[in-house]
């Protein structure tokens, strides 16, 4: 077997509902030593709504709809446009490229390579194909991977009611990232440093 790991390891973090990509985001900006934002000012810049149910839970920036938006609900991950905008204008040396799932080519060799420079992976994917429990895109970064006969990922879950780390194989997490499930393509962010 063969493993690679982040280093400097994520300090983990706890997300507010349905902010699992700004929480992560958080993730990524403090293992970087960069200032941190909230999940709020974060979920902002990507259009976070949510139903009226949950407008209490919020004091700012968030959209509150009766209707579930076409992104579904929680912040909109189909693209890089709206974090690097947010990076931007916040001075931060950070750069996301967002990559779908129907263009990932050879996944274990992209995280491997992503990992040993240092940047960090974020998965977007459909939790229902890991448990069935759970109905929801979710946000995951990767903390580490084994090379095994069947690549195994340690992720990092910003969900309240999950562990902050954990194994899952990269297979289940690619056919979460499918359109056939949860009724969006889905796919994956590498945050890069970034000259400002």
């Amino acid at each position: 077997m063969r493993e690679v790991a982040l280093d400097p390891p994520y300090t983990p973090l706890t997300q507010q509902r349905m902010c699992c990509v700004p929480c992560a985001v958080q993730w990524v900006l403090l293992r970087r030593g960069l200032p941190i934002f909230t999940q709020e000012k974060i979920g902002e810049a990507l259009d976070l709504t949510v139903p009226p149910v949950h407008k209490k839970l919020f004091c700012e920036g968030v959209m509150v709809s009766i209707t579930e938006p076409a992104h579904g609900w929680g912040s909109k991950t189909d693209g890089h446009d709206a974090l690097n905008k947010f990076f931007k204008e916040n001075r931060l040396p950070v750069r996301a490229r967002h990559v779908k799932h129907s263009a990932l080519k050879k996944p274990e060799d992209l995280i491997e390579r992503n990992i040993k420079k240092g940047n960090d992976v974020m998965f977007i994917t459909f939790m229902g194909v890991i448990d069935k429990k759970y109905r929801w895109g979710h946000a995951l970064v990767v903390s580490a991977l084994k090379r095994e006969k069947e690549p195994v990922v340690t992720v990092g879950d910003p969900n309240f009611v999950a562990p902050k780390f954990y194994d899952l194989p990269l297979s289940l997490i690619l056919k979460g990232m499918s359109a056939r499930h949860g009724k969006a393509e889905r796919g994956l962010y590498i945050f890069s440093t970034a000259k400002r």
